[in-house]
């Protein structure tokens, strides 16, 4: 077990260091950086204006933006024509997707952490309006939305390997999500998402958000079985039902 963690680790180090280096992921910054040298805010840059636009950077921009250069990053191999080059090292086909998932996911999850700390900083040196305010919950649940959107991409270049995998994805889970979530009120406990916006301005439905945060990192777990198990059917059910089944129970929980 020591042996094939010490042998993981290099692998995972590299996928991560693929992903932080793809320039895709740099245009989250740069998206941020020059919405905020156009924007004019109307009761200037306070400490409430930077705590909301980390957070719509970390909820907002750099999901979709990981979205794809996660895609792109675990894609890379099959673009270059490397595949069968990849078949004859003396690494496995499931040992590799597991260090794809997990050197995208920590890295992200890492960012998202970075970000809640951050705006926990802020609320600690001064008053945030209570309507803009975060709980610790809330806060807790913006690192498995980072990492959930990077498993999202490398879920569908493992299981949609052609152009246009990553939007077919993006499509079904984002806008498929606000519409078929968006029929009942809880629906915003049960997408993808941070609870701390409500759909369609509906008022908020009662529920737990740290539940909801253990949700969302269910959900990360579902979307890495199935990038790593593709194409094995069975070790998928035996290892992804369970999973499934506790992060159900999660989403009800999160409810009660």
């Amino acid at each position: 077990m020591t042996a094939v963690s010490r042998s993981q680790a290099p692998l995972i180090g590299r996928e991560a260091r693929r992903l932080v280096r793809h320039p895709v992921v740099w245009l989250a910054p740069v998206i941020v950086v020059a919405a905020i040298s156009v924007e004019t805010p109307s009761d200037g840059r306070t400490a409430g204006y930077w705590y909301g636009t980390i957070f719509v950077a970390a909820a907002f921009f750099g999901p979709l933006i990981v979205l794809f250069a996660a895609n792109l990053v675990a894609g890379s191999a099959r673009r270059s024509r490397a595949e069968e080059m990849l078949t004859v090292t003396p690494t496995t086909d499931i040992r590799r997707a597991w260090a794809m998932c997990l050197g995208v996911a920590l890295p992200l999850a890492g960012a998202g952490a970075v970000a809640a700390g951050a705006m926990a900083l802020i609320d600690s040196v001064s008053d945030i309006p209570p309507a803009d305010l975060l709980t610790a919950g809330e806060l807790a649940q913006l690192p498995f939305v980072l990492a959930g959107a990077g498993l999202l991409g490398v879920l569908a270049a493992r299981w949609m390997p052609f152009a246009g995998g990553a939007l077919i994805v993006f499509a079904i889970v984002t806008l498929g999500g606000v519409v078929l979530f968006g029929r009942f009120d809880s629906g915003i406990w049960w997408m993808w998402w941070t609870t701390e916006t409500t759909l369609a301005d509906r008022p908020p439905v009662p529920g737990e958000p740290w539940l909801h945060a253990a949700y969302l990192a269910g959900l990360c777990a579902c979307a890495c079985v199935a990038a790593v198990y593709r194409g094995r059917t069975r070790r998928l059910a035996l290892v992804g039902l369970p999973v499934v089944a506790a992060t159900l129970i999660l989403g009800w929980l999160q409810l009660s």
